[in-house]
């Protein structure tokens, strides 16, 4: 009788227990089984079949948070994810997670919700028929009469300190859930926590970070060997995060690093030495550092071309070649080197890999060096034989804040001589954000001559790919140099016929496509051409404006604009 009695509460238990599901990816969650015709392929043809699945007759309208509150039950569900509003009635019968789950997140914004169950999901593709538009974060008050007693809502009272978070365990399995929004329910800005997460396939594995979006950190990835490996982000106002690993099974070396900027998300992908699949990753220690010192690494210069008759590109190579650095964007690096006897310093802004004429590895930095004639570190980096060798290079600093950029699409870049260079990589992601795409990007190049341009051919290539790019060159000098580009020891350099080199080559830029006739304008940056910038029916008309060129011409732009009458905070001037 007691057996039975014990067998009988056993069963209750299993009963009442919530389900246990295990997953190879460490992320447990209940599936439900879909009714027929319900796959995610059936789902992919209904939304290529025209049926109008976010119910708006293919109109993009803002919606209002009491709009979508409004949207709430099985047959009108709307929920908005980072700030877009999906019509995901049609998507609850296709939902893995079945209706319910889904339903969690319907008339509200369900972002940390989203993070919380899969925020590896690529929603933007899944949800793209879906779409209803962006969601407005205004609301209607009632301030009531003069002599009215009641408080001020809170988002209007002056801000209050941030809290620090308690401090994270520095050894875990596995990194707690915390929220990486940027505003909590007063809209008090709050630190950002990643949030850690893995998943695999047979011959891979993929670490992943979600941080914030638009934080822009600087991501550094360290292999110490088959079994261990180091990450880093370095966060405005040197806020390190450090996570070590200890893995187990074997990795390959190098990893590829993926950045999404628009989300936060960032993923570090190895090959797994041995195809399989893992039962878990392995161990990760976690730290967290303020006013974090950067640390210098060893660079070698591996590859050297000339681009035009006074510039080079290099392409830096870690000494070990077990270094992976992403540079944020607007942000630089200082390089050091060894002459007569001391350090001396100079600070380059990276660029990217479709900048330069040649393959650039994942481990590589490529840099641009205007090479100046009484410039002791120019002509030490950019000398043809023997390439530079132990160079010390900084982790990536800055003050560019990328998120203030969210809520213009209409953004003028001036740019003089090298000051190109933080202007690269930020064209790159305002031509790919999705989020408030951009109408136009008006580019304004500032150089002497046509000879000293630089990387034209990529802004030709991305002005004939996206017409929402203007490129406008201005010359001072109309006169080409009277002498023809060669490096500065042209005896001494091997022969290079090809126009891509290999690693640890020099090449001249002799084999340069031949490009059309440039379209330019001949002056200097003035009121005038400033006043297009700020002129409303201008088509270069810009709310938001990048200035880099040497400090002369920054003063002068910054000058220009503000007596043309442009709203000075949206601003930003890149220091040489």
């Amino acid at each position: 009788m007691l057996q039975r009695h014990r067998a009988k509460r056993q069963l209750e238990q299993v009963k009442t227990s919530p389900r246990q599901t295990g997953s190879a990816t460490g992320n447990p969650r209940n599936k439900t089984a879909l009714k027929p015709g319900h796959s995610l392929m059936d789902w992919i043809r209904l939304g290529n079949s025209g049926v109008d699945l976010a119910g708006t007759g293919g109109r993009v309208r803002p919606v209002s948070h009491t709009e979508l509150a409004e949207h709430n039950k099985p047959g009108d569900a709307w929920m908005a994810i980072r700030g877009k509003v999906y019509n995901v009635t049609r998507y609850l019968d296709f939902h893995p997670g079945g209706v319910d789950e889904l339903m969690r997140g319907a008339g509200r914004d369900a972002t940390s919700l989203f993070d919380e169950v899969h925020a590896w999901v690529n929603y933007e593709s899944l949800l793209a028929k879906c779409f209803v538009g962006p969601l407005r974060n205004t609301a209607v008050l009632n301030l009531g009469s003069p002599k009215s007693s009641m408080p001020p809502p809170p988002f209007l009272k002056p801000p209050t300190p941030v809290t620090p978070p308690a401090e994270t365990p520095k050894s875990a399995s596995a990194v707690s859930v915390v929220s990486s929004s940027s505003e909590d329910s007063a809209g008090k800005t709050l630190p950002v926590v990643p949030r850690f997460d893995w998943i695999q396939k047979t011959a891979e594995v993929s670490f992943i970070f979600y941080t914030r979006a638009l934080c822009n950190p600087a991501v550094i990835v360290e292999f110490v060997n088959d079994l261990e490996f180091n990450v880093r982000f370095i966060l405005e106002g040197n806020v390190l995060h450090r996570y070590r690993f200890q893995v187990s099974n074997n990795l390959q070396w190098p990893c590829i690093a993926k950045q999404s900027l628009e989300t936060g998300k960032i993923e570090i992908v190895f090959n797994k030495l041995q195809p399989g699949l893992w039962t878990n990753y392995g161990t990760m220690e976690y730290e967290h550092k303020e006013n974090y010192e950067l640390e210098l690494n060893e660079y070698d210069v591996a590859t050297r071309i000339e681009i035009t008759h006074d510039s080079c590109v290099l392409l830096l190579r870690p000494k070990n070649n077990s270094l992976l650095q992403l540079t944020p964007i607007g942000h630089h690096v200082s390089v050091s080197a060894p002459i007569d006897g001391e350090f001396v310093t100079r600070s380059y802004t990276p660029v990217p890999a479709n900048a330069v004429p040649t393959d650039c590895p994942a481990t590589f930095i490529p840099l641009l060096v205007k090479i100046y004639s009484h410039g002791a570190l120019s002509s030490h980096l950019t000398r043809p034989v023997p390439l530079a060798t132990s160079l010390q290079l900084s982790q990536p600093s800055g003050n560019f804040a990328l998120a203030k950029l969210k809520h213009h699409n209409r953004i003028a870049l001036l740019a003089a001589g090298s000051g190109i260079t933080p202007m690269l990589a930020l064209l790159n992601y305002l031509l790919e954000r999705s989020s408030n795409r951009m109408e136009s990007i008006s580019l304004l190049y500032f150089n002497k001559t046509e000879a000293d341009i630089w990387c034209r051919e990529m802004l030709d290539n991305l002005c004939e790919k996206d017409k929402r790019l203007s490129v406008k060159h201005f010359l001072s000098d109309v006169d080409p140099p009277a002498t023809p580009p060669q490096t500065s020891h042209p005896e001494e350099e091997p022969s290079q016929p090809e126009s891509r080199p290999t690693t640890g080559t020099s090449s001249s830029s002799t084999s340069s496509p031949v490009l059309p006739a440039l379209v330019h304008e001949q002056g200097r940056i003035s009121e005038e051409i400033v006043r297009r910038l700020t002129n409303v029916d201008s088509p270069l008309h810009a709310s938001y404006v990048c200035v880099c060129g040497p400090k002369p011409f920054n003063e002068l732009c910054c000058q220009h604009l503000e007596h043309a009458g442009h709203n000075m905070t949206h601003l930003h001037s890149f220091q040489g």
